[in-house]
């Protein structure tokens, strides 16, 4: 499984993990909860500041930490966050932002972001954690929810010739990165980045044979799978 972890727009600070104090501080992708620093009082005999240009405040320290997964490579949580205590989950519609997208791409990530809604569903639903549901109607007004979003952040359809020739070197293949950010009350628990481009080994074996979208939706479920066997991992303390 070939997995790389970048960072995108967003940044939140990263705490220091329990029995880790000596760590360097590392940052997360921005979240929309970051809090300003509180401005130091100039002293009496200090000059006035020069004004400074505006920037992205970063968030409080400890809110999110960086957790190195196989599953998914790179995920961010919010310390002793453990997915428990939430009985219904919105999975929203997944968006797509992707900067250099091939314009040949266009109408397969269309139908790419349906698929990640659907197998992370699917994924979800199947590990109990929580009611799934993909509609904010069917938040009951009692329940304890959070919501997931997702977005795809980087693109490739993939193209046939290129896999056929390239003999199984990579060429081709399809490639999908997800951003995804779970919340409850406006609150960052959750943050991770996955990617995945011809992963099974069906794909590697034959990918020359076999068309952009059946590789693709082979990766989106991997990816789902990946996601759902994190929060049951860590559901149980693991």
């Amino acid at each position: 499984m070939r997995q790389l972890g970048t960072l995108g727009g967003l940044v939140v600070s990263l705490g220091l993990a329990a029995g880790c104090a000596s760590s360097p501080e590392t940052q997360a992708p921005r979240t929309a909860t970051a809090q300003p620093a509180a401005a130091q009082p100039a002293t009496p005999a200090s000059p006035p500041a020069a004004p400074q240009p505006a920037v992205q405040p970063a968030p409080a320290a400890g809110t999110i930490v960086l957790r190195e997964e196989k599953e998914l490579a790179q995920v961010w949580l919010a310390p002793g966050f453990d997915f428990k205590g939430y009985d219904t989950l919105l999975i929203a519609e997944t968006r797509a932002d992707v900067p250099k997208l091939n314009p040949d791409g266009v109408a397969n990530l269309e139908w790419a972001r349906g698929v990640v809604r659907t197998e992370l569903v699917a994924a979800l639903q199947e590990r109990k954690l929580f009611t799934v549901v993909t509609s904010p109607a069917d938040v009951k007004p009692a329940s304890r929810g959070a919501r997931l979003d997702t977005t795809v952040i980087e693109y490739e359809k993939g193209g046939g010739g290129a896999r056929f020739f390239a003999g199984g070197f990579g060429a081709g293949n399809p490639v999908i990165k997800v951003r995804g950010q779970l919340t409850a009350a406006d609150r960052p628990l959750f943050v991770f980045e996955a990617r995945r481009s011809a992963v099974s080994t069906t794909a590697r074996l034959f990918d020359g044979y076999r068309g952009d979208k059946a590789i693709q939706e082979e990766d989106i479920r991997d990816l789902a799978k990946g996601l759902g066997d994190l929060m049951a991992k860590t559901a149980k303390g693991l």
